[in-house]
This record gives structure tokens, C-alpha cells and sequence, in this order.
């Protein structure tokens, strides 16, 4: 049976793309480089910002340039803040179907710490995640099983009993990794041949469908 679920932030229950590519872009520009569009953007996020960074720069880009240009994205994205960025729909009343039921929740993100929290407590204000886990210096993200064990901890869940819900082949191999319960949604940032491959157990086309999964099993 399903005793707890960790969900992933960006494209899981978050739409942020318009936003992240709007701040991408606009740092580019400022560091002298071409724009990229938001299907490039797409490709690139869920691996952290330096990842980002590195996927949109020029092939062959000094490191430093990179991790620069990743720090001003998490800068940027911070100061100007969320503009169009929202839930999808359904995911709301998933999480107060899920909460009422009892069920665990927490948040793993490969987003920088300080905007996953920004992001937990503009739009679900109201849902008790026992846990909000972003990237921290020196500790281990996606899809590195180490990531999760601390969410596990919190949760006082075990790896078999608990589900790991990401729209990103990094989140279906965090959930290998990790020995938890792989559900990809296919509403997020890649498609679903790409969650099947990397061995979701179910993908979601509906919240709604979220919550009968954990529910029923």
C-alpha cells in the first residue's frame, strides 16, 4: 500500500515554464548570448540551474561562465518572482483529497531551496508538507537515491511503500535509485514514452488519477 508520496515541483505541480524561460532568456541576453526557445528551456530543466546553464550555453563554455550564468538564473528567478507561474489544474484539490485522507506529503525538487519554498507557500499555503527539500549546498540532488533518503526519513515511510510523482525521466530514476513507487503525470515537462522508458510503474493524465492510485493500492 501506498503510505506517503514525495511529488517533484516544476511540472508536477507547478506550471513554471513560461516563467523560467522568460528568465532564462533574459540572462542570456545580458550575458551576450543568443535566446533559446521555450521547447529548448523544456528539455533542459529538472537537473538544477547549473545544468540549465550548461545545456543552453555554447558547446565548450568555461565551467566558471557556467555556474555564473546558473547563479544569476536563481537570482533573477527570485527577484522577479512567480509572474505566470500556476498549479495545474486539479492538483489543488488532489493535495486536500490526499491530506484529508491522512497520507503523508512531501516535495523533492531540483529547484535552488529558497524558490522551492517561495513556490510551496504562495500556492499551497494550506497543504502540510512534512517536508520541502531543494537543492543545498553540498548535499546530493536528483537523481541521486541520496536525495530521497531524507525526505524518507521525515516521512517515516519505507522506499516500497511510498511514491515518488515527477513528470521527468530524473524523477522515474530517482524513484529506481531509490527503491520507491515510480508515477509519472504527463502533464508536466516531458512526455510519457520518456516516463514508460525510464520504468514508471503508471503515469497520470488527471491529479484525480493521482489520488486513486495511492488511495486504492
Amino acid at each position: 500500500m501506498v503510505q506517503a508520496v514525495i511529488f517533484d515541483l516544476d511540472g508536477t505541480l507547478l506550471d513554471t515554464l513560461t516563467d523560467i524561460h522568460s528568465v532564462v532568456a533574459d540572462v542570456l541576453d545580458m550575458k551576450g548570448f543568443s535566446g533559446k526557445s521555450i521547447e529548448q528551456v523544456r528539455m533542459a530543466v529538472g537537473r538544477g540551474v547549473t545544468h540549465l546553464a550548461r545545456c543552453l550555453l555554447p558547446e565548450g563554455t568555461p565551467e566558471r561562465t557556467v555556474e555564473e550564468t546558473g547563479q544569476m538564473i536563481s537570482e533573477v528567478y527570485e527577484e522577479r518572482g512567480s509572474v505566470l507561474t500556476r498549479p495545474y489544474d486539479g492538483v489543488a484539490e488532489m493535495l486536500r483529497i490526499l491530506t484529508n485522507a491522512g497520507i503523508p506529503l512531501a516535495v523533492l525538487t531540483n529547484k535552488p531551496q529558497p524558490l522551492a519554498e517561495e513556490g510551496i507557500n504562495r500556492y499551497f499555503p494550506d497543504t502540510p508538507f512534512r517536508l520541502v527539500r531543494g537543492v543545498l549546498p553540498g548535499l546530493p540532488i536528483k537523481p541521486h537515491p541520496d536525495s530521497a533518503a531524507a525526505v524518507l526519513a521525515v516521512l517515516g515511510s519505507s522506499p516500497g511503500e511510498t511514491a515518488l510523482v515527477g513528470d521527468s525521466d530524473i524523477d522515474m530514476r530517482t524513484a529506481s535509485a531509490a527503491g520507491l513507487l515510480a508515477v509519472g503525470v504527463s502533464w508536466g515537462f516531458r512526455d510519457r514514452s520518456l516516463l514508460l522508458e525510464h520504468e514508471a510503474l503508471f503515469v497520470a493524465d488527471h491529479p484525480r488519477e493521482i489520488c486513486e492510485y495511492v488511495l486504492k493500492n
